[in-house]
């Protein structure tokens, strides 16, 4: 389950690509369950930790602080759509442990600095 609006226009009419979109109902049960856990969170490890249970991952995808499945990957939301700013987040729990992946500024955030020579 992600946010995502494919639209393919035939003629004059406009059709959707098979529906990935949220509806209301959905949007509005993700931020009352994904909302909290932010706000109780004491710390980056904490937060990555207890959505790690629920299913969920945070990463950054486009330089952008989002949460994504832990099975597919797929990113389900961002901050803005949980009405969150990451300078807030930053404010209260200090700058995230993040490893880079790809080159579209993507990296995924840790709980826990890495061990040097640790594999």
């Amino acid at each position: 389950m992600y946010i995502k609006g494919d639209m393919v226009t035939e003629g004059q009419s406009t059709a959707r690509t098979a529906s990935t979109e949220l509806d209301c109902e959905s949007a509005a049960l993700l931020r009352a369950a994904i909302r909290p856990l932010f706000a109780s969170a004491a710390s980056w490890g904490s937060l990555t930790d207890i959505l790690k249970e629920k299913g969920y991952c945070l990463a950054f995808r486009s330089g952008r602080l989002c949460i994504t499945d832990c099975t597919t990957d797929e990113r389900v939301c961002g901050l803005r759509f949980l009405g969150l700013e990451f300078r807030d987040l930053v404010r209260r729990m200090g700058r995230p442990i993040v490893v880079a992946r790809g080159s579209h500024a993507d990296g995924d955030v840790l709980a826990a600095r890495p061990t040097p020579g640790a594999s």
